[in-house]
């Protein structure tokens, strides 16, 4: 499962993202990305590869509202932009509702 982690801050460490990580497993591949808004502001997040759908829900429940560096992180499922640039609908931004 592939994870969104969002709002980090610019100056962030490898390190130190591999301990908001855990240290656990589920950082075998990652993307970090780094762009503008369309308010100007520069915005930071990482794509996440867990082993499992489970370990990727975990890694979102623990993640996701916590403090890193003083932001309040946002961590959800990533759902990747359609390459022929039409929308399928997936709203990207929110936290669907799960039933547990």
């Amino acid at each position: 499962m592939n994870v969104f982690i969002g709002n980090l801050p610019a100056d962030g460490t490898l390190i130190e993202l591999n301990e908001l990580l855990g240290n656990r497993e589920v950082h075998t591949r990652f993307e970090r990305h780094m762009g503008r808004n369309c308010f100007d502001r520069d915005y930071h997040f990482l794509v996440v590869h867990t082993e499992s759908s489970q370990a990727g829900l975990a890694l979102i429940k623990q993640l996701d509202g916590s403090l890193f560096k003083e932001q309040t992180i946002t961590a959800r499922p990533y759902i990747a932009r359609a390459k022929d640039g039409q929308w399928d609908g997936n709203e990207r931004r929110i936290n669907p509702v799960t039933s547990e």
